[in-house]
């Protein structure tokens, strides 16, 4: 998982996730946490999702994670896997 940053930095880091926008959500909260990334991933900022078996790739703006996080209803899975990424960036977000 990488994103890169408005001053052209690459940032990645490397998630275990069952789903893409779970990919997404837990690098957010790994890049919040990180001492080397000055801010989060926004907007626009693309996200590049690499899996490994099969290997692809797969790309998406925060935008449309936040989109996504944000739809109401689905599986109870995908209702399950959005209260648990909620919590977790907003636990993130107030760390200091």
């Amino acid at each position: 998982m990488a994103f890169r940053d408005s001053d052209g930095v690459e940032h990645a880091v490397e998630v275990e996730a069952r789903t893409l926008n779970e990919a997404v959500g837990l690098a957010i909260d790994r890049f919040r946490r990180c001492e080397h990334v000055e801010y989060e991933p926004m907007g626009l900022h693309e996200f590049i999702v690499e899996s490994r078996e099969p290997s692809t790739e797969h790309r998406l703006t925060r935008n449309m994670f936040d989109a996504w996080l944000g739809r109401p209803g689905g599986s109870p899975a995908d209702m399950a896997l959005k209260t648990r990424l909620k919590q977790l960036l907003a636990v993130a977000s107030r760390r200091p």
